[in-house]
């Protein structure tokens, strides 16, 4: 009898925590954030969210961030896939054509949110077709990159502020010689082909230009072109560095930490990478020059909702957590980028450096621009600029020219 009471209270145990096990719903978060991150930070982050709530179970997917956009398109054909998508603003696009993401609008507006809707980095947010698709996990304001040593040597005692500036400063520091160069432009054909959206777009923005009207292409207009007779003018007067035409985004980072290039315009999350690489560099970092208008582009970590998800309320709880301001401060600093809810920027601020204080101040104070999410087939679309810049900076055809192609080109590309 004692037997068999002892087997019925081990049975009733084991069907209580088969029952409880059962409940919890596993939601899947698809991100490259945790190859490229603190080791085992995200980890932690899903620990400390299922402690919290014990009935939800995040299963941490990484994957390099060239092969996320692939698998996202491929898991939703089939119908299977992640709940939770780390995402890249540019992809906004073809997403949307092929039905991947759930709208946020009506979860965003929930009263029981961690965070202001107001207070989140508001490029990523920005509604296409009426609806909001994704939110900022971080953000990295694009920005200008000074090595201080040549800016001095070449007879100047701070970094450039306008156009002009730059242009004098830029065609100075050339003059040094010793294969030293003012600034990069980086327009190789190699895949991504994305220097147009490293170094033209920081400077048409600080030009208060667009490329885009509302979700039409704009290339050929006005603000366009004299941003490319600017970049065509630093081509002309030296201060450009030469081999434009292969040199890669990656390859003007690399010169500018050897200390053989005066300007850099490239994202804030670089400023890591400099100080490591070369401690001993006379670095500053500063806006982007500007022709009139203190706006920036802004990149980041943006998170979505896959819309066949069968999880969505469990997803999106998720998202919220990360969004909280303890929570996205954290985020912040493991990334060394800054928060995509700026009611953190109190937490990330203590202890930041000099360089950091200053991304911080053109995040909150500065115009952000992101156009990229509404531009379409992003790589495509980025070749086309590239190759159009590429002509232009040879003398094959002028700025205006470059534009009326670009503009036709992209015509084509949704038509």
């Amino acid at each position: 009898m004692f037997f068999k009471k002892i087997f019925t209270l081990i049975f009733a145990f084991s069907f209580a925590w088969t029952i409880n096990a059962s409940a919890k719903t596993q939601i899947e978060w698809l991100q490259w954030f945790a190859a490229e991150n603190t080791r085992d930070f995200y980890e932690g982050l899903v620990d400390e969210f299922e402690a919290a709530n014990p009935n939800i179970s995040v299963k941490l997917v990484t994957q390099p961030f060239g092969k996320v956009r692939e698998s996202i398109v491929t898991d939703s054909a089939v119908g299977v896939g992640s709940d939770v998508l780390g995402l890249n603003m540019p992809w906004t696009t073809g997403f949307l054509k092929s039905d991947i993401l759930e709208p946020l609008d009506a979860y965003m507006s929930k009263g029981s949110n961690s965070f202001k809707t107001a207070n989140l980095v508001q490029a990523p947010i920005g509604k296409i077709n009426g609806k909001t698709w994704m939110v900022p996990l971080n953000a990295f304001p694009f920005v200008m990159h000074v090595n201080m040593d040549l800016v001095k040597k070449a007879g100047f005692s701070k970094p450039p502020t306008s156009w002009s500036e730059l242009k004098e400063q830029a065609v100075a520091i050339s003059n040094l010689g010793d294969g030293i160069s003012g600034i990069g432009m980086p327009l190789s054909s190699q895949p991504p082909s994305n220097g147009p959206i490293l170094t033209f777009l920081p400077l048409l923005y600080s030009n208060g230009g667009r490329i885009m009207d509302g979700t039409s292409p704009n290339f050929d207009n006005a603000k366009v072109v004299e941003t490319l007779n600017f970049i065509n003018d630093l081509r002309k007067s030296g201060a450009m560095a030469p081999g434009f035409a292969s040199r890669t985004g990656g390859v003007d980072l690399e010169e500018f930490i050897a200390g053989r290039s005066g300007f850099l315009i490239s994202p804030g999350v670089h400023a890591s990478a400099v100080a490591t690489r070369n401690p001993d560099l006379n670095y500053d970092l500063v806006r982007v020059p500007t022709n009139g208008v203190n706006a920036y582009r802004v990149h980041g970590w943006e998170l979505g909702i896959a819309s066949k998800s069968k999880h969505k309320e469990e997803a999106w709880k998720f998202i919220d957590f990360l969004l909280s301001k303890e929570v996205n401060a954290k985020v912040a600093k493991a990334s060394r980028a800054l928060p995509g809810n700026l009611d953190s920027l109190d937490l990330v601020s203590g202890g930041a450096t000099p360089v950091m204080k200053t991304q911080m101040n053109i995040l909150s104070g500065d115009e952000p621009v992101e156009e990229l999410r509404q531009a379409p087939s992003a790589v495509a679309s980025w070749s086309i600029m590239t190759e159009e810049m590429q002509s232009m900076l040879r003398g094959d055809q002028s700025a205006k020219e470059a534009a009326s192609k670009v503009q036709s080109r992209w015509l084509d590309l949704i038509s």
